[in-house]
């Protein structure tokens, strides 16, 4: 009888959970040993099926190991992983940071970004459809063996991802925009709208514009001091967009209607691009 294949999860929350359960189902695992600081966010993952095993077996070997911890911690859980199986990603929405961190970085190590999840974690909520259609972005460094991306590729693939290759200062400063300020920013409203009493009469755009609010403070706060710089850029550069803004809110009536309208207008092209 063959060797049972063994994945190693470092973590295990919403995404690390989900690929487990997923890699399961598509057949590249038929054991996942889970390890998380977190006695009671390992228990739930024994007993949502998301992890088989919470102690590894001395003579056990892995053919890959998944980290999902929050992102600064990251690096040392890959040096960790790293001498447990030739293969070893991670999903943390920032990557130079980590690269930095780990130089010399681990041949085996693949830098990933699986844009999916949600405001809420925890192994409870994981599924196995998480990634079905959705992108990873993928950043190996030039030390990154390519028979590792390879595998790392083939584990995307098979969960049902898109792999996107990207270099990882471009990712995070593509992030910063599209991610990373957006979150800053809707935690700062919140705060804001918070000092009021009229909060239980809010309306849909509201809610809409500050879900992302409700996200887990200790990953955020890594997320944003890990890109602090590529998101102060941005920031600045929307402090000046606002301060616009607020020059024609009572001079220039036509100007304002001009930009909101063009705004609009690509919105809605960012929809018709989302459509199946």
């Amino acid at each position: 009888m063959a060797p049972a294949r063994s994945l190693l999860l470092v973590g295990t929350g919403l995404v690390g959970g989900s690929f487990a359960l997923a890699a399961k189902a598509a057949g590249l695992f038929d054991r996942v040993v889970g390890l998380d600081r977190d006695a009671g966010a390992l228990a739930d993952a024994m007993a949502h099926g998301v992890v088989d095993a919470t102690l590894c077996d001395p003579n056990e070997s892995f053919q890959a190991a998944c980290v999902a911890v929050p992102v600064a911690a990251i690096a040392e859980r890959v040096r960790g992983a790293a001498q447990a199986a030739p293969v070893v990603f991670d999903v943390g929405s920032v990557k130079q940071s980590v690269i930095d961190a780990l130089r010399p970085v681990p041949s085996g190590f693949v830098p990933c970004h699986p844009i999916a999840g949600g405001s809420r974690g925890g192994a409870a909520l994981a599924r196995a459809d998480l990634f079905r259609g959705r992108p990873v972005v993928l950043t190996p460094t030039n030390a990154t063996d390519p028979n590792a991306v390879a595998a790392v590729r083939r584990y995307w693939h098979a969960v049902g991802a898109r792999v996107v290759m990207e270099d990882a200062a471009a990712h995070d400063e593509r992030f910063a925009k599209l991610s990373h300020l957006p979150h800053l920013l809707a935690f700062a409203y919140v705060e804001l709208a918070a000092r009021t009493d009229d909060l239980h009469d809010v309306g849909a755009g509201f809610r809409d514009f500050t879900r992302i609010a409700g996200a887990d403070a200790d990953v955020w706060t890594d997320i944003l001091h890990a890109n602090a710089d590529p998101v102060l850029r941005h920031l600045d550069e929307l402090i000046d967009g606002l301060r616009d803004f607020a020059t024609v809110l009572h001079t220039d009536r036509e100007r304002l209607r001009a930009r909101l309208a063009a705004i609009a207008d690509k919105r809605r092209v960012l929809d018709s691009r989302a459509s199946p």
